[in-house]
């Protein structure tokens, strides 16, 4: 049986090192966040505030 108490986080890097995105539609670069304990990355335009999440993946090296 495997332990479920603690829930798995990934460690959070500054936001520097997060990837950047440009909007979808207004071709800017949108404002970044980490969500949910740091397993997803939530994008938000700041002039037409389009929204966008990913998944972050740990690296392998």
């Amino acid at each position: 049986m495997t332990d479920t108490s603690a829930p798995q986080t990934i460690t959070p890097p500054p936001l520097a090192d997060l990837p950047d995105r440009l909007c979808t539609w207004c071709k800017v670069a949108m404002t970044k966040r980490l969500v949910a304990g740091g397993q997803f990355i939530h994008y938000t335009c700041p002039k037409c505030v389009f929204q966008h999440t990913t998944k972050r993946v740990p690296k392998t090296d």
